[in-house]
């Protein structure tokens, strides 16, 4: 069958797009078994009913990863309805996440639940041959009315799943600026996280499950990308980037002896790495780690089920800079019940080790979430249930809003905290790794991609957005330091 597969976009002043990557891996597998697909980049010019009607599509895919492109993917359903008669199947994040909500709103054909890649391709067999949907698992849609949700298909091996066909897109309109490199792609070389924490949706799309692809299929991708496209960084997008160790260190080894010149990073748990590896994943290129450490209590880390061993941050932290790799040290405040004491001991925790990099991120309850689950049920706390409140409440507030406070914390103090530590990156004159000022270097990037990719109209929403949040920041974070500093902020 031939499949059209759509990556709707963002409005113009939110983000820039990354590889489509969930796209790509369904793609490559449908067209190793048997079907034609393809994908169409929304935020590139071009015209979508003219594609339609020249690739004569039989299935029509949308990607619904986020709430704000769900937006336009609404629209994109909208219009298909209008002009073809060709079921229109969503999937993504989004779309697992509250199926119910999407079919209400946007009114898709079907809803692929879950990973996607051999739901496609068991869905595009049985329209081919006429079978029953029923029989497909992780397929939603609706029948007299009612939604039906047939068996979760649990999660493949990612070890079936041939390499990425590049050809499907044009790599080099995702470049980005990071840490050390102008040309980086969003990759991965594992799917899932095997942790159960009670603020995290995750585990519901991955079933809690870390999955890692062979190293050399990740090496094809790299090296394919750096020969063809000229990649110069990677920022693997993994929850949780290859756990197993002998899997991490034969990745590693391949880098190495590939001395592809690329630089990278990846988010990591503490407790996974230790010094030996540490080093090992500098001299292959790593360039940054992203640890999500949330709390300094044991009793909240306990709490939140994060089960990972606070005691050893700070040593965890010193063998990634010692070695040079910049850490961004990521926390949570607002959680339920937690108490100024207890924030003001994570603050002077973040303090006390001194990553390069320190995120104090706010409390948002998110679906299929115990946080979110508990708030519903005393009655203190309603999801959203439009796209565009979720998308501005939820996904794009950026501490603005805080939808919920169910902590013991003034809402003010929360913001303060989270600007300060914001501050604190933006400003950051000193080098990060060799890179001063990156967080302003990759802001100006992202802006004249804008420019280049929205035109005038794109520059203009972007800034506006930009200048309102600059001020946002500074505002909180220079007319509260008192109360910045009763909770621990150290400034210079």
């Amino acid at each position: 069958m031939r499949i059209l597969l759509i990556n709707p976009k963002f409005p113009v002043y939110q983000r820039m797009p990354s590889v489509p990557l969930g796209l790509l891996s369904i793609a490559s597998y449908l067209n190793e078994n048997g079907h034609e697909a393809i994908i169409f980049e929304r935020s590139e010019k071009g015209n979508l009913t003219q594609t339609v009607k020249d690739f004569k599509p039989d299935i029509i895919g949308i990607s619904a990863m986020s709430f704000s492109s769900s937006m336009d993917a609404k629209k994109v359903t909208d219009e298909l309805h209008a002009r073809f008669n060709c079921p229109v199947v969503w999937g993504g994040q989004a779309a697992s996440a509250l199926p119910d909500l999407i079919m209400e709103k946007a009114n898709p054909d079907y809803i692929i639940d879950g990973e996607g890649e051999i739901t496609w391709k068991e869905f595009a067999d049985t329209l081919e041959n006429g079978g029953d949907i029923s029989l497909v698992n992780g397929l939603i849609y609706k029948r007299g009315g009612k939604l039906v949700k047939n068996p979760v298909r649990p999660v493949a091996d990612l070890k079936e799943f041939p390499d990425i066909d590049w050809t499907l897109i044009n790599p080099e309109t995702y470049f980005s600026t990071f840490f050390n490199c102008n040309k980086m792609l969003y990759l991965y070389a594992s799917k899932g996280c095997p942790a159960n924490c009670t603020f995290c949706s995750n585990r519901h799309f991955h079933q809690g499950k870390n999955r890692c692809r062979a190293p050399e299929q990740v090496m094809r991708d790299i090296l394919y990308l750096t020969k063809n496209c000229g990649m110069d960084g990677v920022y693997f997008s993994d929850e949780l980037w290859c756990p197993n160790r002998e899997l991490r260190t034969q990745l590693c080894n391949r880098l190495i002896e590939e001395n592809t010149g690329i630089v990278w990073g990846c988010q990591m748990r503490l407790g996974v790495l230790n010094e030996d590896d540490v080093k090992l994943m500098y001299k292959a290129g790593c360039r940054w780690i992203l640890f999500g450490i949330e709390s300094a209590t044991k009793e909240r880390i306990k709490s939140i089920k994060k089960s990972i061993d606070i005691d050893i941050a700070e040593e965890t932290v010193k063998w990634c800079e010692s070695a040079g790799i910049t850490v961004q040290a990521s926390f949570i405040i607002g959680f339920p019940g937690e108490t100024k004491e207890e924030v003001r001991r994570t603050v002077e925790f973040a303090e006390k080790i001194n990553a390069s990099l320190t995120l104090i991120n706010i409390l948002i309850p998110l679906p299929n979430t115990e946080i979110l689950a508990e708030a519903e049920a005393a009655g203190v706390y309603k999801f959203p249930r439009t796209f565009k409140k979720i998308a501005e409440e939820i996904e794009n507030n950026g501490g603005e809003i805080i939808p919920v406070n169910l902590s013991a914390i003034k809402s003010r103090d929360l913001k303060v905290l989270h600007f300060c530590y914001q501050w604190k990156a933006f400003s950051r004159r000193d080098s990060v790794n060799g890179d001063s000022f990156g967080i302003i270097k990759k802001m100006a990037s992202d802006t004249f991609n804008r420019i280049f990719r929205h035109g005038l109209k794109g520059f203009v929403f972007g800034s506006m957005v930009s200048i309102r949040q600059f001020c946002t920041v500074f505002y909180y974070s220079h007319f509260f330091r008192k109360t910045a500093r009763e909770y621990g902020v150290k400034f210079k």
